[in-house]
């Protein structure tokens, strides 16, 4: 049953719980979109002080209630290198969640290790249709997957991945390279394991392991590692174009960046299925750049930040808006999570404002990345930017330019 917690409609009061729509349970909101078809007659089980009652909602009838949203499940895996156990105190609050949900998976492309599964959610998963799923796998290995998450049930990855399968679920799988640990023969092996459950398995993204100077235990990928890492990618990833006509194991942007191999062009990318994973961002980038018709002059000067990931790929924005717009790109260093995090979805507060205080007298106008903030304009450690001249970046660099005149 679900909760209802605002209401338009008399016959469903707040607080009243809704228990299936035309005989179909409902355990929570998500089950409730999907059986809620406003093409068809539907009648809803209300309950109520201990009584139940039937209301009926003809075609494109809107059912006019807000719903509790669920319990989210949190991750009980025990992982050394859980980038969310190394945060620091006092960040955003909702930053330390450690979920691992499949609705959350399913709703918003969050990675799950499958560890919390039973044939129960299986089989939900299954009739809800909740598809893709995107899975941490990091390593098909039975024994060093359940040292790797602490959790004896991290071991029956491949079962529960073919159980997923035999529902039609797609899945996009993840692979965090961690040195001397799941890479070199390990590494492999997991991308064979995954290419045999293809196309239940639609993508493999694999991306070195994030490493701040909160985390002292796990080391860094070196640039050979990484060289190596691309070198195997590569190879399983032109066999199964051959194979396919589809590329299925996909690069981190980070691993070419680092070993100064060119950024692989759109088609390598496929339909970008790693996307959110930091895999094709890049490429998406230069290709909007390369599109950059004649800019109209502008007047001001400008001031473009980001981290030190992204900043050669600004530079080429820099050059294309010359002479016509006076804009200068410069990298944060990020002091809060250490030098070796260079993306800018990762760059504090207090950084930021560091830099702005050093440079706001020389601009008009100092420009963010749009992933540094959440919506409501908080950087990841609480602090707010309240300077005047800063203005958070949009998304696609079409938009950017407008902002620069």
């Amino acid at each position: 049953m679900v909760r209802v917690i605002a209401s338009k409609d008399k016959r469903i009061p707040v607080g009243a719980k809704l228990s299936a729509i035309n005989n179909q349970k409902i355990d929570d909101l998500l089950e409730f979109e999907f059986y809620n078809d406003d093409s068809k007659t539907r009648q809803l089980v209300v309950e109520l002080n201990g009584s139940s009652k039937r209301v009926v909602f003809k075609p494109r009838a809107r059912i006019a209630v807000t719903l509790e949203s669920p319990r989210y499940r949190q991750c009980t895996n025990g992982c050394d290198f859980c980038f969310i156990n190394g945060l620091p105190r006092n960040l955003r609050k909702e930053l330390y969640f450690r979920d691992d949900d499949y609705r959350l998976s399913f709703l918003f492309g969050n990675f799950l290790s499958l560890t919390n599964l039973d044939k129960q959610d299986i089989s939900r998963i299954g009739r809800l249709r909740l598809s893709p799923l995107y899975i941490s796998v990091h390593t098909t290995n039975s024994r060093l997957r359940v040292k790797l998450f602490k959790n004896e049930k991290a071991g029956l990855i491949l079962q529960t991945l073919r159980a997923l399968a035999d529902n039609d679920i797609k899945m996009h799988c993840q692979i965090v390279v961690i040195p001397g640990v799941n890479s070199g023969r390990h590494l492999v092996t997991t991308i064979k394991d995954l290419g045999r459950l293809y196309p239940a398995v639609d993508s493999i993204g694999i991306v070195p392991v994030g490493k701040t100077k909160y985390v002292e235990a796990i080391p860094s990928v070196s640039k050979r590692l990484a060289q190596s890492v691309i070198d195997t990618g590569r190879r399983f990833h032109e066999r199964f174009r051959k194979r396919h006509n589809r590329g299925f194991v996909y690069l981190a942007d980070e691993l070419y960046i680092k070993t100064g191999n060119p950024i692989p062009p759109k088609e390598y990318y496929d339909d970008f299925p790693q996307y959110e994973n930091g895999i094709g961002m890049v490429r998406s980038l230069l290709d909007e750049i390369n599109v950059i018709g004649k800019v109209k002059s502008s007047k001001g000067r400008f001031l473009i930040l980001t981290g030190y990931l992204a900043y050669p790929f600004l530079q080429i924005l820099k050059r294309r808006l010359e002479p016509n717009v006076s804009v200068d790109i410069k990298a944060v260093a990020n002091e809060f999570f250490g030098k070796t995090v260079t993306v800018s979805g990762l760059i504090s507060g207090q950084d930021i404002n560091r830099t702005i205080k050093q440079w706001s007298n020389k601009y008009d106008r100092i420009i963010l990345p749009p992933n540094c903030v959440n919506d409501a304009r908080q950087f990841l450690d609480n602090v707010r930017v309240t300077d005047k001249h800063v203005l958070i970046a949009p998304k696609t660099v079409k938009e950017l330019i407008r902002c620069l005149r």
